[in-house]
């Protein structure tokens, strides 16, 4: 029989049998309690971005439906950013001074990342967000965007008009809202000289502009092409003007907000070139991993959206992080595992998604074009078209 060590030996063994112990008690303990994830989103019916932390919710329930994660269920908390900093600052602090929160998912708002970016990250808080808007979204540590943003789909979208469409004179008009021409004036900075030479006119504008007033002036200037970073309701306005005036021989370009039914039932010209630049897997795609986020959103009553994809892929990842933890799931340990996580293939990704320690963040800088063909969208392009990396800075 083998005998028990004496003496010094004796002492750290002793030591690390009641470590053992009362590690595995931790883990029995937490074992039995959900795993809090949280949320901060514009949920308002103003400019509210909603489908996004629903989404996570649905596909949080789905998991919890069959067994939930290890066996433990994911109780999902998601709170509204309301109306002014202030308001986003108290719900970002009751979520970061819950120990028990361990990352948030599925986010998406205006002021969210402008003003609790640095709070995350003091407080070592990752947000895998499902729509992320603002400049601040993509220039911080803790703040890791699912989708392309607003600012790197302009990119894709001004490349795709010149370098697939073969245009020579692109016009953009940019929705100029608070706190974002920033993020726009540093992408079109970005753009390699053989694209920028193409940029023939280059407007922001505020959301209550003359619409018709500023087509009226792309007409005038022949453009080849027109690119406008509306979200879906300013869109719809946009192209009623547009139809009124004739779309004529022009391509009319959209980022991902525009690839919606609602925007497809919108257009009346059987001869219309409409162009939308999906951020995630076109929904048109019968892969499984799209079957079944369509099954869920309809289930639920949610929309088929860029919106709804980036909730959806953000909780997806988040369990399959922790599905691949041991011991127990802490912020701590979360981020570690999403930080050691090699660049990995996720459903909807045009690019395989990879985080790191990188002190910003852009892991889907991909764009598929979709045209608009007898009221459906389309698939235009058969490749992603891959904005460049981001620098340290915001983009």
């Amino acid at each position: 029989m083998r005998s028990l060590p004496s003496g010094p030996s004796a002492c750290r063994w002793v030591t690390g049998v009641l470590l053992a112990a009362a590690s595995a008690t931790g883990a029995l303990a937490q074992a039995d309690r959900p795993i809090r994830v949280g949320a901060v989103s514009s949920l308002g019916a103003q400019a509210g971005f909603p489908e996004s932390s629903q989404a996570a919710q649905r596909y949080f329930d789905a998991v919890n439906a069959a067994g939930g994660v290890n066996g433990r269920r994911i109780e999902y908390v998601s709170l509204d950013e309301g109306h002014s900093p202030q308001t986003t600052a108290a719900a970002a602090r009751r979520l970061v001074s819950d120990p028990e929160v361990v990352a948030l998912v599925g986010g998406s708002g205006l002021l969210d990342c402008p003003v609790n970016a640095a709070a995350y990250a003091a407080a070592g808080l990752v947000s895998l967000q499902g729509a992320s808007v603002a400049p601040e979204c993509f220039a911080s540590s803790h703040i890791i965007p699912m989708n392309n943003g607003p600012y790197l789909g302009l990119e894709n979208a001004v490349a795709y008009a010149v370098e697939h469409l073969k245009k020579s004179r692109v016009c953009v008009s940019i929705l100029d809202l608070p706190g974002m021409a920033a993020g726009y004036q540093r992408s079109l900075g970005r753009l390699k000289p053989s694209v920028k030479a193409s940029l023939d006119d280059v407007a922001f504008m505020a959301p209550d502009a003359d619409f018709a007033a500023a087509i009226r002036e792309h007409l005038a200037r022949r453009c080849g092409a027109i690119v406008f970073t509306g979200h879906e309701p300013t869109v719809l306005r946009w192209l009623q003007e547009a139809q009124k005036q004739g779309l004529g021989d022009i391509d009319w370009i959209f980022l991902t907000p525009a690839y919606t039914d609602r925007v497809a039932r919108a257009i009346r010209d059987p001869k219309a070139r409409v162009h939308a630049m999906a951020e995630f897997e076109p929904w048109q795609s019968a892969s499984l991993a799209m079957l079944d986020w369509k099954r869920v959103m309809r289930e639920s009553g949610l929309p088929l959206s860029a919106l709804s994809q980036g909730g959806y892929v953000s909780a997806q990842l988040f369990v399959r992080v922790v599905r691949q933890m041991t011991g127990p799931v802490t912020r701590a340990s979360f981020t570690q595992a999403l930080r050691e996580m090699p660049p990995t293939a996720l459903s909807f990704l045009g690019m395989p998604f990879h985080a790191g320690r990188a002190p910003a963040h852009a892991p889907n800088r991909t764009s598929l074009p979709v045209a608009w063909r007898n009221g459906l969208w389309k698939i235009a392009a058969p490749v992603w078209i891959e904005a460049p990396p981001l620098s340290t800075s915001t983009p």
